[in-house]
């Protein structure tokens, strides 16, 4: 209780005009994995009961809204840009403001990538779009070859698949998240090196799991 609250606390120090949030304070632009990340922590926090500044919340919708309107996509993954609008979407899904006309350009994107596709489902899912939600995620894979640049999304292929675990936990089915909490929480388990955020990930992914 102690850490969370001082961890919205030093957010605050992140936290930019825009209502964007920088990978160092006092940087002169936002990161925009970085303001999905931070602002996924004060949604999360929110939900279970922590009181969050609405001006702080009210600026990360704001700056969400304006990016996931405003992007253009690209045929290129390395740098995760399909991802990184995927999860901007689903955290205005999390947080009660769905932005479905870009949900749906992103949905007809040619080249979207499935790590991007099962984050997608997950706002579909969150926005009461299940049927789409299901469509979108139909033959996916649940399991990725490990990158060889983690890009600008930090990623892993752990942290990808925790995003899965998350998403089929949502759409509610527990056969197939159940096989993928066995492969997320057998590699948590070894004694192998994991950044902060996989942890983060895997962690939430399974405690949603497990109600």
């Amino acid at each position: 209780d102690e850490n969370i609250k001082a961890g919205m606390v030093k957010l605050q120090n992140f936290q930019r005009p825009d209502g964007g949030f920088n990978y160092w304070p006092g940087a002169q632009e936002p990161d925009d994995w970085s303001t999905n990340y931070a602002g996924h922590f004060l949604l999360e926090a929110q939900n279970n009961g922590y009181y969050i500044s609405d001006n702080m919340l009210q600026g990360f919708k704001n700056f969400q809204k304006g990016k996931a309107n405003n992007w253009v996509p690209t045929t290129t993954h390395f740098y995760g840009g399909d991802l990184t609008q995927a999860y901007r979407l689903y955290t205005l899904a999390l947080a009660k403001a769905p932005e479905l006309g870009a949900m749906n350009r992103l949905k007809e994107f040619k080249y979207l990538s499935p790590e991007a596709k099962w984050r997608l489902a997950a706002a579909y899912q969150l926005a009461g779009q299940a049927t789409i939600a299901l469509d979108l995620s139909s033959g996916l894979p649940t399991s990725f070859e490990q990158r060889l640049n983690p890009g600008f999304t930090y990623g892993s292929s752990l942290r990808d698949q925790a995003m899965v675990l998350e998403t089929l936990t949502l759409m509610g089915n527990r056969k197939k998240a159940a096989e993928v909490l066995a492969s997320v929480a057998g590699q948590l388990s070894q004694d192998n090196w994991y950044s902060t955020q996989t942890t983060a990930y895997s962690l939430i992914a399974i405690a949603k799991y497990c109600g």
